[in-house]
């Protein structure tokens, strides 16, 4: 069965990896852009529900514009749906990555100016003529304490995952404005420079199982179906969910006793990333 989530098709158009594959559609390579909002909704379609999020400087690779709208697929990933035109751009391709949780582009050179957006957590920018401790980038300038470069990682993921702390549950959320379980390690992992698939069914595909002995450490993941939490040590989880409504820091017990008692679901799948 194919996985509409990466199938780069929609009945009209198509990439042209899939040539061969299907008949009375358009092939195309596409046109590569860039997120160029703070947060932008990727929608199963243009009237669909929300699949995930992007983020201001990720790359999406457009198949087709209709009716304001850009099917297409997230050019890393290869994660397809459909975002609004308008919040597309042919972006330079960035340098800088912000660090901090919600960085200020200004109009000019000044923190005292209203600020034109702000961006969130790890999103990606090309910066420019560092003067008076501001970059220049496309849409304002960023005080250059916000932003580092898209070379310098944070390692240590459960201590970037503890970051969002508090931040509220949203299903297919991906930035510090709103959260899911998958979105959060998602970011904790990309923050470091890793690979990791979005969805939690496809991380729990993507990373090995812990093999039957070994006991749980710092960065590891834990799976439920429809759910996962990272591990802060060899008891505790950090993960954002639905029963608190945001990223709680919990027992591990007591949340595996808690999703058995509500929902019937045991522990699928400890892994190591």
């Amino acid at each position: 069965m194919t996985d509409r989530r990466l199938w780069r098709a929609n009945g009209r158009v198509a990439h042209s990896s899939l040539q061969g594959q299907l008949q009375g559609v358009t092939f195309t390579d596409g046109t590569p852009l860039r997120i160029c909002v703070p947060v932008a909704d990727v929608l199963a379609a243009p009237d669909g529900a929300l699949d995930r999020q992007l983020i201001y400087g990720d790359g999406f690779t457009v198949l087709e514009f209709r009716d304001g709208f850009a099917f297409g697929f997230e050019t890393c990933s290869g994660y397809v749906g459909t975002v609004l035109a308008t919040e597309l751009a042919d972006l330079p391709e960035p340098t800088h990555r912000v660090t901090s949780f919600g960085a200020h582009l200004y109009p000019e050179r000044s923190i005292k100016t209203v600020p034109v957006m702000t961006l969130p957590f790890d999103g990606m920018l090309a910066c420019f003529d560092l003067r008076d401790g501001f970059w220049r980038t496309a849409h304002g300038y960023v005080p250059a304490q916000q932003v580092a470069p898209v070379t310098a990682v944070d390692p240590d993921t459960a201590q970037t995952a503890l970051r969002f702390l508090g931040v509220p549950y949203l299903w297919g959320g991906d930035s510090n404005q709103g959260i899911d379980c998958s979105g959060l390690i998602h970011a904790a992992l990309r923050a470091a420079g890793r690979e990791c698939p979005r969805d939690s069914d496809q991380q729990a595909a993507f990373f090995e199982e812990i093999p039957e002995g070994s006991a749980l450490q710092r960065g590891d993941l834990v799976f439920w179906a429809g759910h996962v939490a990272m591990m802060l040590d060899a008891e505790t989880i950090v993960h954002a969910n639905g029963y608190h409504m945001m990223v709680t820091v919990e027992k591990l017990d007591a949340v595996a006793a808690r999703i058995q008692a509500a929902e019937g679901k045991e522990i699928s799948k400890r892994a190591r990333v």
